[in-house]
């Protein structure tokens, strides 16, 4: 029970026990009037009637007497009249039935009135010849008594409902900073900090509300240091301090992961370009001209790449760039060396092109077999070939083997896709991620794949890696999460008590009707949507961030959880973690690559744990391979994990 409800408790306690005793006491007070009056109403009667009374007693006149007492008992306010002589003997008596009109029975039977008798001698000169005796009839002092008590009670019950709704009003506008401290509190709690103003002027109030502001800002400014210090710690150990790109290690660990990494990655092309005459240019125009040009060819670059979907830049030292286009074929991987050659190629320093040097490019296809060293020898082979073909060469080098993915046209794969859809030839398979240490499984990650041939007719199993690139390109995805959602949903009615992990992808909430679509759902299966997690890729989720707090708010309303899937593989700020409200982040596998040896990302992880913790976010780790890493989680203070370690999809 809330404090506001308790004090207004109290408050109708007190006034009830208040108005309860006034009551009480009123009554009783109006009870032993009304009784004193009957009692002087009968001595005044019976005072009366004796000295009326006392010749025709004297002289035996019976009719005088009972005219007499007739007279006065007529009137209906007396119970009983009794004239009796000294000896006791009866002269008179009257006595009428006691009869209450207008008040209730249980009234007349809980609260009884005394009705006393009053008396007077009949005297004869100086003797006593007789005694007179009478009795007040109680019924016009319970219809008074009950007249009063009714009116007081209606007056008290009237003044108890006033005096209640000013206390309650009054109350609530007291105690109105409490519930803004609560408000306060439940926000900090969501992570968010406001400031509450302006101040309340009890001045008890008012040092809590102060006390409680100087708790926000302080949490935020610690926050903001840590996410500072975590920001700057990853630019220092993962970015070229010129250029900003990915630098040689990050690259080649971010490259590892990904062809570790079949669920995302099956085929693309890897680019290594090379400024040939850097050193050169640096002994003529000096360091500083050297750096300028390495920053002007990192936004040339940049530029290039950003048509791409998903890839990966970075400055892998010196005049050393590489460039990974994920998804990409072939044809693209042409395109690609054509169009870097020619815009490197317009890029020079201060004295024009030719001061800059050439520029030579070696592009490598992956088809999903090669390991990460044979990749990037294949690159470097193509390098060394265009750098022997000339300045503003370029080279492609594909592999002769066959690859994963199978050769299809943009028009082919929209209609297999389509037909897999039409045909429920999609299947879902899952993985388990565990808590770390204790090892609970915390959810399972959906994983899809669609159903194929081969053209000896044989069945293939593509992965999402294969075919979602090609669902992004004709615009499917939604059609697909659809599908996957459905019969997740399904699944869960049949199982009840298991968690799924769902990715969505960012394509999907620019479709049109989706989001009320999965709305619909979540309400139509709300007994088991709380069992879900939905899942998307940092790098999808920044770019859409106003669509993807719009999803969050959504899912909270019917008790699903948000996670961000790859965390870290880009540079991104951490300051939208604040405003996201995620529940997980699953931090990108290419941070466990040698994390034993590491300890800049150690170090790193450590921080973002902390920053992720006290904005009560979970840390996943993903693509957890060895025992090694697995021991190493809980001193990073690492929540679960997930890889072939703790389990294999199935």
């Amino acid at each position: 029970m809330t404090l506001s409800r308790q004090l207004v408790v109290l408050l109708l306690l007190l006034l009830s026990l208040v108005l309860t005793g006034t009551f009480v006491v009123s009554a009783r007070n109006s009870r032993l009037y009304l009784e004193e009056q009957l009692a002087s109403h009968a001595q005044d009667a019976a005072t009366s009637l004796g000295l009326s009374i006392s010749r025709s007693v004297a002289e035996g006149d019976r009719a005088s007497i009972e005219s007499l007492a007739d007279a006065m008992f007529d009137r209906g306010s007396y119970r009983k009249i009794r004239i009796e002589k000294m000896d006791g003997s009866l002269i008179v008596e009257r006595e009428l039935p006691i009869r209450i009109e207008g008040v209730p029975a249980w009234f007349v039977k809980h609260v009884v009135l005394q009705t006393p008798e009053g008396d007077a001698a009949v005297m004869s000169g100086w003797q006593q010849t007789g005694v007179v005796r009478v009795s007040s009839h109680p019924g016009f002092a319970y219809a008074q008594l009950w007249h009063n008590i009714s009116d007081m009670f209606r007056w008290f019950l009237l003044s108890a409902l006033l005096v209640s709704l000013l206390g309650i009003m009054l109350l609530r506008w007291l105690l109105k900073p409490l519930r803004d401290i609560e408000w306060q509190a439940d926000a900090i709690c969501r992570r968010d900090f406001p400031v509450l103003k302006p101040l309340p002027k009890t001045r008890d109030l008012r040092r809590i509300v102060e006390a409680m502001n100087r708790l926000s800002n302080r949490v935020k400014t610690m926050l903001k240091e840590s996410e500072q210090l975590a920001a700057g710690l990853r630019r220092q150990a993962y970015q070229h301090p010129v250029t900003r790109l990915s630098n040689r290690r990050h690259f080649k660990n971010t490259l590892a992961n990904l062809i570790d990494s079949p669920e995302e990655f099956a085929c693309g092309v890897l680019a290594l370009i090379q400024l040939q005459d850097f050193k050169k240019y640096n002994e003529i125009k000096g360091f500083s001209a050297g750096d300028e040009l390495l920053r002007d060819t990192a936004k040339v670059l940049i530029d290039c790449a950003g048509g791409i979907r998903h890839h990966v830049l970075a400055h892998l030292g010196g005049a050393n760039f590489a460039l990974l286009a994920q998804d990409f074929g072939l044809q693209q991987g042409s395109e690609l060396g054509a169009r870097l050659c020619s815009a490197l190629s317009a890029l020079g320093g201060s004295d024009g092109a030719e001061a800059a040097g050439p520029v030579h490019v070696g592009l490598a296809y992956f088809d999903g077999l090669d390991s990460p060293a044979e990749l990037l020898s294949k690159a470097d082979m193509a390098l060394q070939a265009a750098r022997s073909a000339g300045p503003g060469g370029w080279k492609l080098i594909s592999s002769g083997g066959n690859g994963l993915v199978p050769v299809k046209s943009a028009t082919a794969w929209r209609v297999f896709i389509e037909q897999c859809l039409a045909m429920n030839r999609l299947r879902l398979h899952t993985q388990p991620v565990c808590s770390c240490p204790e090892r609970n499984l915390l959810h399972e990650e959906v994983l899809v794949r669609l159903l194929d041939q081969n053209e000896q007719g044989d069945e293939v199993v593509l992965t999402a890696s294969v075919f979602m690139p090609q669902a992004e390109r004709a615009g499917l995805t939604a059609e697909i999460d659809r599908a996957v959602i459905s019969q997740v949903l399904t699944r869960l009615l049949r199982e009840g008590d298991r968690r799924y992990a769902i990715n969505v992808s960012p394509y999907s909430l620019k479709t049109p009707g989706f989001l009320d679509w999965l709305e619909h759902q979540l309400r139509s299966y709300h007994t088991v949507s709380g069992n879900l997690v939905f899942e998307m890729a940092e790098f999808g989720a920044v770019s859409m961030l106003g669509e993807v707090r719009t999803l969050v708010q959504l899912l909270e309303r019917y008790g699903c959880q948000f996670s961000l899937d790859h965390f870290g593989r880009g540079f991104s700020s951490f300051a939208y973690l604040q405003s996201l409200k995620a529940h997980y982040l699953k931090v990108d596998g290419g941070y466990m690559r040698s994390l034993g040896k590491n300890p800049d990302n150690q170090f790193f992880l450590q921080s973002l744990t902390k920053i992720a913790h006290g904005l009560d976010i979970q840390v996943i780790a993903e693509s957890i391979e060895s025992e090694e890493q697995w021991d190493l989680l809980p001193t990073l203070n690492i929540d679960g994990a997930q890889g072939y370690f703790i389990g294999r999809p199935g």
